[in-house]
């Protein structure tokens, strides 16, 4: 008995490292480096453009001094960095390259960010000929510490706002901003749920696993399935219609569409059972909504 109880208690033991050990592993790897951007100045309401007709994309106009092209980033919280393409950069003159940073500074509308480590990724082959020159890709690490409006009926964005705007000052609720990642807390089917809201993923209102697909789409509704590209995987998406509402505190959301993803790595699901997450949250499902995120006190607003 004895030696059954040592070999009961030597399991428990493995059992509570190895756990242990996993949250140490995955809170290191989604811990993200030191935000290295400079920002200042509000930037006034600045309108964006979407790329494609199913709104693939939120893109921000930039602007480097001494050139008047316009160039634009991807809006992308997803990301907790901001990233330029490396087909890109190397033409803009402002940038000096050092190795896989890149030490420059742009304006959107005028507000001025800077940083000696922005980040480069390999991404194919530039085209002269597209008439939106996209480069790299902005990320969480604009929010941080810092108040933002993304009006989506009115098509525009306010960065580093320096007080909380009238209209959205009764309408705030608490959210986390963990490892530069917006994480609001919403009930969906009488159910308190976690979501990520990752304006990355776009033209989607909730990406989910499939287990929760298929307990809120419609019975009898028609699957979309397409191929769709996330920075350097191929990912299969299907989109089933749905009936649902999301609230936010005081505010309700409708939920007309739930997809579920197939081509994620196991290290972004386990990311997701990590977070303890639902789904993430699309730029689709706000395009009637203004959001105030508030990155200073972990405040948000919907209108």
């Amino acid at each position: 008995m004895k030696v059954l109880k040592k070999i009961v208690l030597t399991l428990l033991v493995v059992l509570v490292l190895a756990m242990l050990g996993g949250y140490i592993y995955f809170d290191q790897k989604f811990t993200p480096e030191k935000n290295y951007l400079t920002v200042n100045n509000e930037s006034g309401f600045i309108p964006f453009k979407w790329l494609g007709s199913e709104k693939n994309a939120l893109l921000l106009p930039i602007h480097f001094s001494s050139d008047t092209i316009t160039y634009y980033l991807q809006f992308d919280t997803g990301s907790p960095y901001t990233v330029f393409y490396s087909s890109s950069i190397k033409k803009i003159r402002q940038a000096i390259i050092n190795k896989s940073l890149v030490k420059t500074s742009f304006y959107i509308g005028k507000t001025k960010i800077t940083s000696d480590k922005f980040k480069i990724y390999n991404h194919g082959n530039d085209n002269n000929n597209d008439s939106l020159k996209i480069i790299g890709t902005i990320g969480a690490d604009i929010l941080e510490n810092r108040k933002t409006i993304i009006n989506f009926k009115e098509n525009y964005i306010a960065i580093n706002l320096s007080k909380v705007p009238s209209r959205f000052q009764s309408k705030l609720f608490d959210f986390k901003f963990k490892k530069r990642k917006i994480i609001v807390r919403g009930f969906l089917k009488g159910q308190e749920e976690n979501f990520l809201f990752d304006s990355g993923t776009s033209s989607y209102e909730l990406l989910t696993n499939k287990e929760v697909w298929k307990n809120l789409k419609l019975t009898n509704s028609k699957i979309d399935i397409e191929k769709s590209q996330s920075w350097d995987k191929v990912l299969t998406t299907y989109t089933a219609n749905c009936n649902q509402k999301i609230q936010f505190d005081n505010h309700e959301i409708q939920l007309n569409n739930v997809t579920y993803v197939e081509g994620f790595s196991q290290v972004q699901y386990s990311m997701m059972k990590f977070s303890g997450m639902t789904g993430m949250l699309g730029n689709k499902i706000f395009l009637n909504n203004s959001l105030y995120i508030d990155c200073t006190q972990n405040k948000m607003g919907i209108e």
